[in-house]
């Protein structure tokens, strides 16, 4: 009866050092919660379906172009064993795009819009060596659009005698509104991420799941495209 005990500490200790060596492989020697810092670029555009065919616009209606802006945020990537995982993480995104209809008018267009968004994929890990990995996800981004409006400009001489920016919001032209987009956007997600030591740069395709009603009859969605870069690891320490 010892012997089988013993038997069965030795077995459950091996699977334990099994175990152990098979999460350092599939983690590449990285943090096993790592958090990090996020800098990216983002661009977003609106797509219909129409009978004859596909159509992608920016916010002005400018057939093929894309609303292009910048994306902040805190990553979270935590690694369990045999390189599952997960990518999450809170970010902050802003765009600004600006159009003159009347050249040497004076008189300018200009968009803004400021984001939050939220990603949550399943990820999974694959080693290259000690301290490089090469991870890829897929799940699902939700983005709020907390604030995001259309407005006239123009500038004109201040009371210090300095040019100085006028800008009137277009009430009609506001989120929400009939054929302008809704606040929420949810999508799915793909992409994937190189990592070296603490450094990490990615690249994010977003399917739009959200109608957004531009046209009576046909649904439009928002495609978005993000390439990151990010500082990893862990930063409470050991």
């Amino acid at each position: 009866m010892r012997r089988f005990h013993l038997l069965i500490v030795v077995m459950m200790m091996t699977a334990m050092q099994v175990s152990a060596q098979t999460y350092d492989l599939f983690n590449g020697g990285h943090e096993d919660a790592p958090i990090g810092f996020t800098v990216g670029y983002v661009n977003k555009t609106w797509r219909t379906n129409f009978d004859d065919g596909v159509f992608h616009e920016n916010p002005w209606g400018d057939e093929n172009k894309r609303l292009h802006g910048m994306q902040f945020g805190v990553v979270y990537q935590p690694c369990f064993p045999i390189g599952f995982g997960a990518h999450t993480g809170l970010f902050y995104e802003l765009y600004i795009s600006y159009k003159n209809p009347v050249v040497n008018s004076g008189k300018h267009d200009e968009f803004t819009e400021h984001d939050l968004y939220l990603p949550l994929h399943a990820m999974w890990r694959f080693p290259i060596s000690r301290d490089c990995s090469f991870s890829v996800y897929g799940g699902v981004g939700f983005n709020w659009a907390m604030y995001g409006t259309y407005n006239d400009y123009f500038w004109t001489i201040g009371p210090d005698l300095l040019p100085e920016k006028v800008s009137v919001p277009r009430k009609s032209q506001k989120y929400g509104n009939g054929q302008f987009p809704h606040h929420m956007n949810v999508q799915w997600e793909v992409g994937g991420q190189f990592r070296i030591k603490h450094f990490q740069a990615g690249f994010t395709y977003s399917f739009g799941a959200t109608n957004h009603d531009f046209y009576e009859g046909y649904k439009t969605r928002q495609d978005k495209i993000n390439i990151h870069l990010s500082y990893v690891g862990n930063i409470f320490g050991d």
